[in-house]
């Protein structure tokens, strides 16, 4: 079970110790060894102890993160999104975490309302202006996700998005606007994307998705009216699809897969 820091300045200012583990992350890739991460004696002679932070504690072992340029040659090398799908949630933690905080902490030195050098928090996980006392918290994106259906649940609406690597296609996707609840960005984008009305929609299961920040609140609806058609900006196809006849869907680990899985009974 992973354990988060008591606050912000406790992240910034705990130092490791050789037995720590370390996330080392280099663009969008990250260090795994014997399948955990590697110990901070395996890496400290690479790595500046200043860029360090203290993420919180995996297995009654602390565990700390840095970002660097390149990868030290140790290891095993893996992408961030190939990690999220192997890897068991109490490791995709703190990799998330650490993947938020990290550019967070290097954007946010200095308040926008004074300019003052910020300070890490002693009670919560915010960075305080001691001049103007406004206080930055971290920042998370949150997006829907919804899987729907048709045909008393026999057919599941599947899209390939532009971005889309190869001829994968996924649920419906976007992120809450500014003002908007989830369940209204839900049929938003559905709408602004398919064409279509959903009904009976229900909340499904959440995840961390550090691409860079985002909160993914998964949901499952039915078709209620309309006709389902690409918007031809970010959808290039979609159609209604069956557990037996389907085109390739997401790894396994993702949000997608999981609300896939659940309604194809996979």
């Amino acid at each position: 079970m992973f354990e988060f820091p008591a606050n912000l300045r406790e992240c910034c200012s705990v130092l490791p110790d050789d037995d720590d583990f370390i996330i080392v992350i280099a663009a969008r890739a990250v260090i795994v060894a014997d399948g955990v991460f590697p110990r901070w004696k395996e890496l400290k002679t690479f790595l500046p102890p200043e860029g360090v932070i203290y993420c919180g504690t995996l297995a009654d072992r602390r565990c700390f993160a840095c970002e660097c340029d390149v990868l030290p040659e140790y290891g095993t090398e893996y992408t961030i999104r190939q990690f999220l799908f192997e890897f068991p949630d109490e490791f995709q933690l703190p990799l998330c975490r650490a993947k938020n905080l990290l550019p967070w902490l290097e954007q946010h030195r200095f308040c926008g309302s004074c300019r003052a050098e910020l300070e890490p928090s002693a009670n919560d996980s915010g960075l305080k202006c001691p001049a103007c006392r406004a206080v930055y918290y971290p920042q998370i994106s949150p997006a829907v996700i919804v899987g729907i259906t048709r045909n008393n649940g026999k057919e599941l609406l599947l899209a390939h998005n532009r971005n889309f690597a190869g001829n994968m296609y996924s649920l419906i996707a976007g992120f809450v606007e500014a003002g908007e609840s989830a369940e209204a960005a839900v049929h938003r984008e559905v709408w602004e994307e398919c064409g279509i009305r959903v009904k009976n929609l229900q909340y499904v299961t959440s995840q961390m998705w550090p691409f860079p920040n985002s909160l993914m609140l998964a949901f499952q609806a039915e078709y209620d009216s309309g006709i389902a058609e690409a918007d031809g900006v970010e959808l290039s196809d979609l159609g209604w699809f069956t557990r037996e006849s389907h085109p390739e869907l997401p790894a396994p680990g993702s949000v997608a897969r999981t609300v896939i899985n659940r309604i194809f009974n996979l």
